[in-house]
């Protein structure tokens, strides 16, 4: 009874023993391959030939369809207005921009056609728009002349400022008083504008039509002369560039004060120096 029953013991206990074995022989799964640096670099290559092929059907693509709008008629210019131009005709400036009907809007670069405009002396500046899909609008503003300047045998045109803006061509022709400025005299600018704006408002004695000329002299003096005086003989009127305000405001009492005493007309020179209002008769013929 012992023997038998420590044999089926042992042989249980070995069953045991080998189902442990068993179990604890089982294969553990695989871990996924690595690529090897090879294929990893061939992945790269490929994925960036497909990025260089999508590119450049993208490019073509893009390309093509410029080039289909660029010569499309219906985007062709067939509408140009201009605005704001009065000494310019409407072909100097549609030359001058380079621009023209039949040109195609969406080809057209604003900026450069804006650049050609403002190269042109007579523009002061400009303003273009495109209304797609085939008009196009040109506004310009001009440089208004106010003097002509002489330089060595040739006139040119001046504004405000007495800055040139362009010579005088044969054939032009225009009523405007002639400039002269002494070098140094930097409050020119700010004297010339102050006193065309007083002349266009009527708060100066004289017009503009009346005057022959203007000049600014190294004496710091604004010298203006009216040929309509005197039968033609002229008048000469003399400011201070630094108070010729407060100067003009007294001479307008001075040359009202003439007139009411028929004493103008003798006038050759009113000039101001301070606060004083000097005049210098003109000589008559028997004292000549």
């Amino acid at each position: 009874m012992s023997t038998m029953t420590l044999g089926t013991q042992s042989r249980l206990s070995l069953k045991t023993n080998r189902s442990k074995r068993g179990n604890s022989l089982k294969r553990k799964p695989k871990s996924p391959r690595k690529l090897t640096n090879a294929g990893q670099l061939l992945v790269r290559i490929i994925m960036g030939l497909l990025t260089l092929s999508l590119i450049a059907v993208l490019g073509v693509g893009l390309l093509y369809g410029y080039r289909l709008i660029t010569s499309h008629p219906y985007f062709e210019l067939k509408e140009i207005n201009i605005s704001g131009n009065k000494r310019l005709s409407h072909g100097e400036i549609l030359r001058t921009a380079d621009v023209s009907l039949g040109l195609n809007c969406m080809e057209m670069n604003i900026g450069e056609v804006e650049q050609k405009l403002s190269a042109n002396p007579w523009i002061e500046s400009t303003t273009v728009r495109r209304d797609f899909p085939n008009r196009l609008y040109i506004d310009i503003e001009e440089k208004i002349p106010a003097f002509w300047m002489r330089q060595g045998d040739a006139l040119y045109f001046a504004d405000a400022r007495g800055t040139i803006i362009a010579p005088m061509n044969p054939g032009e022709l225009a009523s405007l008083p002639i400039l002269s400025v002494a070098d140094g005299v930097t409050e020119g600018p700010r004297v010339l504008t102050g006193i065309l704006e007083k002349i266009k408002e009527g708060q100066t004695p004289f017009t503009q039509s009346q005057t022959a000329w203007i000049k600014l002299t190294s004496a710091h003096e604004l010298e203006i002369f009216l040929d309509g005086h005197d039968m033609g003989k002229g008048l000469t009127v003399k400011l201070s560039t630094d108070r010729w305000e407060m100067q003009l405001e007294r001479l307008k009492i001075v040359w009202r004060d003439l007139m009411r005493r028929n004493e103008f007309m003798d006038a050759a020179i009113i000039a101001a120096s301070g606060d004083k209002i000097w005049i210098k008769k003109r000589q008559s013929p028997s004292m000549g």
